[in-house]
């Protein structure tokens, strides 16, 4: 809305003529990376390889986007400007570093939740907030017949008999448990707290005493005996999940008292300035608007996308269309992260030398795999040869790539985020709507003249269905797999 805003008043103090010919300005460029570029008629080229793809706005800033990220990555191996320094590289590896950090305050957590005493953890299981249960499960097929239904409940109630006759639940649970995860730890199952459970297994559950064991239980899953281990009969496993309990509650706790302490306040306007962002994340990467504020600093528009570019394009569409109290939240998460991040920087946590040597190891695997996937050899690193001749070489292998992925011959895969953000800062690029806005226009005509639905062989073929979150007919996202986002 608000660059709508801005472009009305342009046209106000320009007047329509000046409008027109600035709307046309640029318009036979869609991007640019350094000196590569990608001209409307390419984008449209991209656009109409798969068969019934929708065409629209969103599908043409999608390609636009990913184009962009493969562009920079050629232009930085040509000009020999990937990450080498270890600050540059620590600055592409962020996520993982971040998640060495967390992952050690985690452990503090658990530290101070290892020693707890035995009245801690009966506190914690004979009250009302978690359950240690155990069952023995006997399914039915939701289309079974009443004779298989009633055949599936007498083997459960002879079950229950022997258990009463003095069977061990544990040894009948092993022996007879449908539920394969349960069944190899004796019928035990994860402490949960209550409503986790389908309403009559959560009912049975909460009814019962410590040691005492239920009747027979039925739920969509078929038959069930449930039973309510002691402390006693639990050997370690409730000071085991009650460590963990714990360790969550200290999380939460302390998140809040940090969030207080730094007086964390998001935004009213933070919602409607992240949808902005989302609808141009190219313009908005370097934004210092503050969606929070907190002692000492703050979560900026540009540190919030950072956050969402580790995730997949599905899921980032998925955010923009979150109401404003789920995108308040967000942001105060992401805000949180922030805080959370700047504790551990100040307590000097950080990765182990063996940590950060791994992980730049797998780091640099996954560029090298993305290299060769586009073929670019010696022949685009040769120092021999000038930067223009290496670039043009680049510029060959990127659109070489391209027509394998629209040919189905390969599958995309995701430059790093983080790395796109390092080379972004490092090589200038552009992005210009009214190039993308004739590239589509092209493609649009293309697709019109072109009445076959069949794809050609060889043709990349949209998958039945959409991934969750994916708009029908949008551009395939490009597989996770390496050399995906480093710490996803």
């Amino acid at each position: 809305m608000r660059r709508l805003l801005v472009v009305l008043s342009l046209v106000v103090l320009a007047g329509c003529s000046d409008f027109k010919s600035m709307f046309q300005a640029h318009a036979d460029v869609a991007a640019t990376a350094g000196e590569l570029q990608l001209t409307p008629e390419r984008l449209s080229q991209i656009l109409t390889g798969p068969k019934g793809v929708r065409l629209n706005s969103d599908a043409a800033e999608y390609v636009t986007g990913l184009w962009m990220d493969y562009a920079l990555f050629a232009h930085a191996v040509a000009e020999g400007k990937l990450p080498a320094d270890s600050a540059t590289v620590a600055q592409a590896l962020w996520p993982a570093l971040a998640e060495i950090k967390d992952a050690r305050w985690k452990d503090t957590l658990l530290a101070r939740a290892a020693n707890l005493s035995e009245n801690q953890v009966d506190s914690l299981f004979n009250g009302d907030s978690y359950r240690m249960l155990q069952h023995i499960l006997f399914t039915v097929s939701q289309t079974a017949t009443p004779e298989e239904r009633s055949a599936v409940r007498s083997d459960a109630e002879n079950a229950l008999q022997r258990l009463q006759n003095g069977a061990s639940f544990e040894a009948l649970a092993r022996q007879l448990s449908q539920d394969p995860q349960s069944a190899q730890d004796s019928g035990y199952l994860p402490p949960a707290p209550r409503g986790a459970y389908t309403t009559a297994f959560d009912s049975a559950g909460w009814s019962l005493a410590p040691g005492m064991m239920s009747g027979i239980v039925e739920t969509p899953y078929g038959y069930h005996i449930v039973r309510r281990p002691s402390v006693a009969t639990s050997g370690d496993r409730l000071k085991a999940a009650a460590r963990v309990i714990m360790a969550s509650r200290l999380d939460s706790l302390y998140i809040d008292s940090l969030s207080a302490s730094r007086k964390l306040e998001i935004r009213k306007n933070a919602p409607r300035d992240m949808r902005e962002a989302l609808e141009d994340m190219e313009a908005h990467r370097t934004d210092d608007s503050r969606l929070a504020t907190f002692s000492g600093g703050g979560l900026t528009v540009g540190d919030f996308l950072r956050w969402v570019n580790q995730l997949p394009p599905a899921y980032q569409m998925q955010i923009a269309t979150l109401p404003d109290s789920q995108l308040t939240q967000y942001a105060r998460i992401v805000a949180q992260n922030e805080l959370v991040l700047q504790q551990a920087d100040s307590a000097g946590i950080g990765p182990t030398d063996d940590e950060w040597a791994s992980i730049r190891q797998q780091y640099q695997g996954q560029v090298d795999s993305l290299k060769n996937e586009m073929a670019l050899g010696s022949d685009v690193t040769d120092s021999t040869i000038s930067l223009d001749q290496r670039l043009q070489v680049a510029d060959l292998k990127l659109k070489q790539y391209f027509d394998r992925v629209v040919a189905g011959d390969v599958r995309a895969r995701r430059v790093p985020a983080s790395l796109g953000d390092v080379l972004r800062q490092r090589i200038d690029h552009e992005v210009y709507p009214a190039g993308i806005a004739r590239g589509l226009q092209i493609a649009q005509t293309l697709q019109a003249q072109d009445t076959s639905t069949v794809p050609a062989p060889g043709q990349m073929t949209p998958a039945p269905g959409q991934a969750p979150g994916q708009a029908p007919g949008q551009m395939p996202a490009p597989t996770d797999s390496a050399p995906a986002a480093v710490g996803q």
